[in-house]
C-alpha cells in the first residue's frame, strides 16, 4: 500500500475584494443583481473576501448569503470589527486581519508582491484560438487565451490568465477570471461592449478615445487610496 503525504505549502493567491461605503443590505442586494447583469461571467462561483471596514453593524450572515445568490463565494473577510469578529466560525470566514497602511512600500516589499505574478505567468497553460468567435458564442480557458481572430457583438471570452486578440474585439473581454490582478487583455481592434480583470469591469456605450485602435488594458492599483480601476493604453 502506497503512502499518502500532505503537504503544506505558503503562497500567494490573488482573490477579488468587496468593499462597501454602507451597510444598507437592501441596497448591496440591489447593486450586485444591477453588476452580475452587466458582466455574468464574473459572478460564476468566485471566490471573493469582503472588506468589512466601518460596518460595525452589519449582519454578517445575511450578506454572505446575498453575496452567494449572487455568484460570488465569501471565503475571507478583512478589517473585521471586533463586534462581528465571534460571528466568523460559524460562518466559516478566514479573518485576514487588517488592510495594508497607507503609506510607500519599501523595496523588498515591492519585489516580493511582484514575484508571485511573475511566477504565475510561467505556470499559466496557453490556448490558441484559430477562428472567430461568434455572437452569441463564450469562450472560457484556465489559462492565457489567444485568439487569432475576431470577437463578434455580442461574444464573450473569458480566461484566468491574459486575453490576446489578433482582430476586432467588437463583444466582451474578460481577463483575470479568477482574481489575477496581473493578467491583461490587448486587442488588434478596439470596439469592446465591456472588459474586465479580476472582477473591475468597464462598460463602453459610447465610443472610447481608443475606438478601433490597438489597445493594451492592465489593472491600474492605487496605493494612495487604495482603488482600482483599467487602463486602456493605446499601441503605436
Amino acid at each position: 500500500m502506497t503512502s499518502t503525504d500532505v503537504k503544506i505549502k505558503a503562497g500567494l493567491v490573488p482573490l477579488t475584494t468587496l468593499t462597501f461605503s454602507g451597510d444598507d443590505l437592501e441596497q448591496i442586494q440591489q447593486q450586485l443583481a444591477q453588476k452580475k447583469a452587466e458582466a455574468p461571467a464574473l459572478f460564476n462561483n468566485l471566490p471573493c473576501v469582503l472588506d468589512l471596514n466601518g460596518l460595525d453593524a452589519i449582519d454578517l450572515a445575511q450578506l454572505k448569503t446575498i453575496c452567494r445568490n449572487s455568484g460570488l463565494q465569501a471565503v475571507a473577510v478583512k478589517n473585521c470589527p471586533g463586534t462581528i469578529q465571534p460571528q466568523l466560525n460559524d460562518l466559516q470566514l478566514a479573518d485576514l486581519g487588517r488592510g495594508q497602511t497607507k503609506h510607500a512600500p519599501s523595496a523588498s516589499q515591492n519585489a516580493v508582491k511582484n514575484q508571485p505574478a511573475v511566477e504565475e505567468k510561467h505556470q499559466r497553460a496557453v490556448k490558441i484560438h484559430s477562428a472567430n468567435v461568434r455572437s452569441g458564442q463564450q469562450l472560457y480557458f484556465d489559462g492565457d487565451l489567444f485568439i487569432m481572430g475576431m470577437v463578434s457583438a455580442g461574444a464573450e471570452v473569458i480566461a484566468t490568465g491574459d486575453v490576446h486578440i489578433y482582430g476586432a474585439l467588437r463583444g466582451r473581454a474578460l481577463a483575470g477570471a479568477k482574481g489575477c490582478e496581473a493578467a491583461i487583455i490587448s486587442a488588434q481592434q478596439f470596439e469592446a461592449e465591456l472588459v474586465a480583470i479580476a472582477g473591475q469591469y468597464k462598460l463602453f456605450e459610447d465610443q472610447h478615445e481608443r475606438h478601433k485602435q490597438p489597445v493594451v488594458i492592465q489593472l491600474n492599483q492605487s496605493d494612495a487610496d487604495d482603488s482600482a480601476n483599467l487602463n486602456i493604453m493605446g499601441v503605436s
